[in-house]
């Protein structure tokens, strides 16, 4: 691409040297010529003035400076020549002359000029000047070549320019295309630089959106892969255990046992939705916090799980909770949360819901021992000092940060970690669950 450009630039100022220049050059040549006949003009009136008195008193003489081959001849009114150099006889030139005027034209191929001798009002003879050309020819070579020699030089100022340019344009197209490779190997964080050119740099914005939104896209991916397998890990060992359970019963209720099975299969399936909306960044519906309902899908999703383990489940609502939130966020939440109680902690798990003047906060705590982990990367994605705590939580978080809220380690001994949401409509007050005063098992 160079090299086309580079050629077509040269074309281009060649074409209008030649445009420009042949004119110019043609100009120049019959601009010397006609100097030279107005030069031969002024010589032969200022000759016949001289020899006007006498004709052949005087040989007239050609000024200094006026070139070596000029020839002058006075010519009588018959136009017989009667000294200087010429031919002897009248030719058409004297003829003209001796009419009564002034005449140029060539003789024997050297421009020639004759001007009337008067004498009062007759004309009593004629000066004919003829001079070569060769000297003319001389002058309009030279200042050709200094022509040429010009042009020669603009079609170097030209091809530099041309690959200056050629550059300028090539080199970011080529790192366009080095960009657009490394797209196409998978490297969505490779961007492209403004060059100053408005139409390459527009292409750049484009590839570095287009860059930006394939990146987006596959964090988003990659986050769901690892946010599903962390998500539906609980949801498949609850119905992992009623399967089992049924099967360790050989006098249950296989109906009963299918219908916990599928509507523990609706909640994986509730669970991948949820996730999707997540990773597409679809907006969440909120809705009026409802307690009874929280509380029960909390216990039917846990309660089977932790028992098994013989971890108690305590669940304990206070004052009367307001908040608008995306029930699927604060479900995707607070799962994140029991699981890391269950995985990493000790003892009973306590779920507490209490309302504050214009918030509601949601704590799990556990008996485990203190958390030692750095607080400052608890919540980093992945992390490798965060003990294992590096999707769960950071998913938590951005769930909770999505819904307006926040997530925090209210407390690392016991392990306590509390969700603070925006306060919303007030809602009923759910009964008290059997067996407790306050709190739910």
């Amino acid at each position: 691409m160079r090299r086309r450009i580079v050629r077509l630039t040269i074309a281009l100022a060649a074409v209008a040297i030649a445009v420009f220049g042949i004119p110019l050059a043609a100009g120049v040549a019959q601009y010397l010529l006609a100097d030279q006949y107005a030069q031969l003009e002024r010589l032969a009136a200022a000759s016949a003035i001289a020899v006007s008195g006498d004709l052949s008193a005087r040989q007239p003489t050609a000024p200094a400076g006026s070139g070596s081959d000029l020839k002058i001849g006075v010519y009588d009114d018959h136009g017989v020549k009667v000294s200087g150099d010429g031919p002897d006889r009248s030719v058409p030139l004297v003829a003209d002359a001796l009419s009564g005027g002034s005449s140029r034209g060539t003789l024997d191929s050297r421009p020639g000029v004759a001007a009337p001798i008067s004498d009062g009002d007759a004309i009593v003879g004629a000066v004919l000047v003829t001079a070569s050309r060769s000297d003319v020819y001389l002058r309009i070579g030279l200042i050709w070549l200094l022509m040429l020699a010009l042009a020669l030089a603009a079609l170097l100022v030209a091809w530099v320019l041309a690959r200056r340019q050629a550059r300028r344009l090539v080199s970011p197209l080529q790192a366009l295309s080095t960009v657009a490779e490394r797209l196409g190997g998978g490297d969505f964080t490779v961007r492209t630089a403004a060059v100053g050119i408005a139409e390459i740099d527009s292409v750049n914005e484009s590839v570095n959106r287009t860059a930006a939104r394939l990146g987006a896209l596959l964090d988003r991916e990659r986050a769901f892969s690892a946010d599903a397998s962390h998500q539906l890990r609980t949801p498949v060992t609850g119905l992992r255990l009623q399967l089992e359970a049924a099967l360790d019963q050989p006098a249950a209720d296989l109906r009963q046992a299918i219908t916990e099975a599928l509507t523990t299969t609706d909640r994986l399936q509730a669970t991948i939705d949820d996730l999707l909306a997540l990773a597409r960044n679809s907006p969440q519906p909120t809705e009026n916090l409802d307690v009874n309902t929280l509380v029960d899908g909390i216990r039917g999703r846990w309660h089977p799980i932790l028992a098994r383990r013989g971890k108690p489940l305590r669940l304990v609502v206070t004052g009367s909770p307001r908040a608008q939130v995306s029930t699927a966020a604060l479900t995707q939440i607070l799962d994140v949360l029991i699981d890391n109680a269950d995985r990493h902690g000790a003892g009973a798990i306590t779920v507490t819901v209490r309302a504050l003047d214009d918030a509601v906060a949601i704590d799990v705590a556990d008996e485990g021992p203190p958390l030692q982990d750095d607080l400052g990367v608890l919540f980093q994605r992945r992390s490798v000092q965060a003990g294992g705590h590096g999707i769960g939580l950071a998913l938590a978080r951005r769930l909770a940060e999505s819904q307006g809220g926040r997530l925090h380690l209210a407390n690392p001994d016991p392990p306590t970690f509390t969700l603070l949401l925006p306060g919303g409509n007030p809602i009923e007050r759910p009964a008290p669950l059997p067996g407790t005063a306050n709190p739910a098992r």
